[in-house]
């Protein structure tokens, strides 16, 4: 992988640490449909770099309105 993707994969990835485990991409990964549902019912934002839409901003790992 050349620097300038090591860079671009840096800038987009989850920093949350174990907070992660609670956004949606890490629940649907885990097969978890059901916390997904709940967290995404109604959603308000999305995800900026898979799209997930969710309820609340702290349940996506990018979130914007």
């Amino acid at each position: 992988m050349s620097d300038q993707q090591d860079k671009e994969n840096n800038e987009t990835e989850c920093s949350c640490g174990e907070l992660h485990k609670g956004h949606i991409c890490w629940l649907s990964h885990m097969g978890l449909l059901n916390e997904v549902y709940h967290i995404s019912c109604t959603p308000t934002v999305a995800c900026a770099k898979c799209g997930a839409k969710a309820n609340l901003p702290h349940n996506v790992c990018f979130p914007e309105p």
